[in-house]
């Protein structure tokens, strides 16, 4: 005697094969990602050559430095595509210290040619269900601006440990911290930072990256905040991330 699927239980089923399977879709994104990655590793090992010419002149030399942080973003970009592509699009377990810590290995050698020193602490453990791929990006985003608030050098500290929400529910989960002593946001932009395309950055920014940074912490359930000092000599800001363990 067979038995027969109810046409409920037959539907579901199909649902699950077809999400489980990749789509025609994502294994281009795979492919040209892959694709574009190689040539990017390339591309960075010429720059780095480059940077080591005795004939550069300084200028010249912060043009190319400039160049491997533009590199350096295109690759997480398609390094963030791969992970996409290779993994469930719903939330995994992921370990968060571990997450960060790739995320400033990426960026250690063009920070350090800046004069920037990243200092990290990271608690054991740290695994809670997230969106991985971009939550990466958006830690991203959030090292980048940091960066980009010290363009005489400065320091950064990268922290990850284990927390209580602030307020409302008060759920258990991690606290994930990026504090720089950079010029400081003034305050009568603090409360536009996370709109769209709202940048202090003239041409040279889009005003995307905090506004990501944001979308991408509330997609995983968490929340995003902000203090920031323009006083001279305690200048800089701390943008702190809690990320719920359920």
């Amino acid at each position: 005697m067979t038995n027969k699927l109810s046409p409920i239980s037959s539907g579901l089923q199909e649902r699950e094969r077809r999400s489980a399977a990749p789509t025609e879709e994502s294994r281009l994104a795979a492919t040209l990602a892959h694709e574009i990655n190689n040539p990017l590793d390339s591309l960075l090992n010429l720059l780095y050559l480059a940077k080591a010419e005795s004939t550069l002149t300084e200028k010249g030399r912060q043009y190319l430095i400039l160049a491997e942080e533009e590199v350096q973003q295109i690759s997480q970009i398609a390094h963030a595509a791969l992970d996409r592509s290779r993994n469930p699009p719903g939330p995994r377990n992921t370990n968060v210290p571990q997450l960060v810590r790739s995320v400033v290995n990426f960026y250690q050698s063009p920070f350090a040619s800046r004069g920037i020193s990243v200092n990290t602490r990271y608690c054991p453990g740290g695994d809670v269900p997230v969106y991985t791929g971009s939550l990466r990006q958006g830690f991203s985003n959030l090292l980048l601006n940091a960066a980009d608030a010290m363009p005489k050098g400065g320091r950064v500290q990268a922290r990850v440990s284990a927390a209580r929400e602030w307020s409302g529910q008060q759920r258990h989960g991690l606290r994930v911290t990026f504090a720089d002593n950079g010029c400081g946001i003034p305050a009568e932009n603090l409360h536009k930072i996370f709109e769209p395309c709202f940048t202090t950055k003239g041409s040279g920014g889009s005003g995307l990256g905090l506004s990501l940074a944001k979308d991408v912490v509330q997609k995983n359930g968490g929340s995003l905040r902000v203090r920031s000092s323009t006083k001279p000599g305690r200048s800089g800001s701390i943008f702190t991330i809690f990320l719920p363990a359920a």
